[in-house]
């Protein structure tokens, strides 16, 4: 079962550039999926596709239900989006508000939200932070109540912006940790090739807005020649059994 197909989408900025070229792929159901790419391959622009927020070409299906603007509401329900910058994503007077926004619509009474939210919040580590405002937390914890929220929704599928960026050590390993607790369909864009590694089961490689490669990882990010070529590197984990081709 196919949970995300995507078939010919393409999209151009409003300045005429175009950010995706054509792009097919097909994603099972609770597959982990890293976007990877140069800054400008088409990373970001993907992920706001898959979730409805641009006007694209081409087609996209969930569950095998065709996104259009007209359903987008409904299919997005089953979605949730922790984008890039956490101010983004936060705006209610408390934490608490935040991470339990939008659950009423996934049909949760106000206990049930509560209960989701005080646990999601427990499982990255910010018991104790309901009352807070947004606003005054940490970068590193701003994040983590936008990873809560998305937590919280329990969604079919989970999109990730560079979730590990300007994260310490001991919240990357924590994001790692909650990563692999997570169920449905995970989608992440990232720089950070050695989460990729220790994320993902599969990985697109995109640039200039195209689908370079799809495979295992290790394989695609251990090939010297390809990863050169698209203006990155080999992780150094895999520098020690170096994939030669």
């Amino acid at each position: 079962m196919s949970q995300l197909s995507v078939k010919g989408l393409s999209y151009t900025y409003s300045d005429g550039v175009p950010a995706l070229k054509g792009l097919d792929f097909q994603l099972e159901t609770g597959s982990r999926t890293a976007l990877v790419g140069p800054n400008g391959a088409g990373k970001t622009s993907l992920l706001l596709a898959i979730a409805g927020l641009l006007q694209t070409q081409g087609e996209i299906l969930i569950n095998h239900a065709p996104l259009t603007a007209k359903n987008a509401d409904s299919l997005r329900e089953h979605m949730s989006f922790v984008f890039q910058n956490p101010d983004e994503m936060l705006f209610m007077p408390t934490v608490i508000e935040d991470v339990c926004f939008g659950l009423d619509t996934l049909g949760l009474d106000d206990k049930m939200a509560l209960e989701r939210g005080q646990a999601a919040l427990s499982q990255v580590s910010l018991e104790g932070y309901e009352q807070r405002s947004a606003h005054h937390l940490s970068y590193g914890e701003r994040r983590k109540v936008c990873i809560a929220t998305a937590l919280a929704r329990r969604s079919d599928i989970t999109l990730f912006d560079e979730p590990s960026r300007e994260l310490d050590p001991y919240g990357r390993r924590n994001f790692i940790d909650l990563f692999h607790k997570m169920t449905g369909t995970m989608i992440l864009a990232t720089h950070d090739l050695e989460l990729v590694l220790e994320t993902c089961t599969q990985m697109i490689l995109l640039d200039e807005g195209q689908i370079i490669k799809m495979g295992k990882p290790d394989e695609i990010l251990g090939d010297v020649q390809l990863m050169e070529s698209h203006k990155l590197e080999v992780p150094h984990s895999l520098t020690r059994h170096p994939h030669s081709h």
